[in-house]
């Protein structure tokens, strides 16, 4: 069962608010998500015209006690994922047949998008689910 990130407006939280920790309107933000096996997970990001990027982040909070994430540690750490493929990719020349998908100054850019939900594709990995913000949004 995947990890929604809903808004009051709707599904998907933008990442720019993520990456500020602007996550009041999260809704269930506090909520633990349990079902990250492990004590680090894999966030996998398969982009069009790039190279297959994955980064391991926390699935458990160690603040206080070992518990699991909240809904939105586990936003945040994943928009910061998302953070690392853009900044390690700014320069990658991008496959002409998914040029349209080209990120950077020039293609999309990280402000265009929102975290909608975090799917598991294997055990310990999971890939996110991003859209496409509207231009007026």
């Amino acid at each position: 069962m995947p990890v929604v990130f809903n808004v009051a407006e709707g599904a998907g939280i933008p990442l720019e608010q993520l990456l500020h920790r602007q996550t009041t309107h999260l809704q269930a933000r506090d909520d633990r998500i349990s079902d990250m096996s492990g004590d680090t997970i894999s966030i996998r990001i398969e982009w069009p015209g790039y190279p297959s990027f994955t980064k391991q982040i926390a699935s458990k909070d160690w603040k206080k006690t070992r518990s699991p994430n909240t809904r939105e540690r586990l936003a945040v750490k994943v928009a910061g994922a998302v953070h690392s493929f853009f900044k390690e990719h700014a320069k990658t020349q991008c496959d002409p047949p998914n040029s349209r998908w080209r990120i950077g100054p020039n293609g999309i850019r990280i402000e265009q998008l929102a975290l909608v939900s975090l799917h598991r594709v294997s055990q310990g990995s999971w890939q996110p689910k991003l859209c496409l913000l509207r231009d007026d949004a």
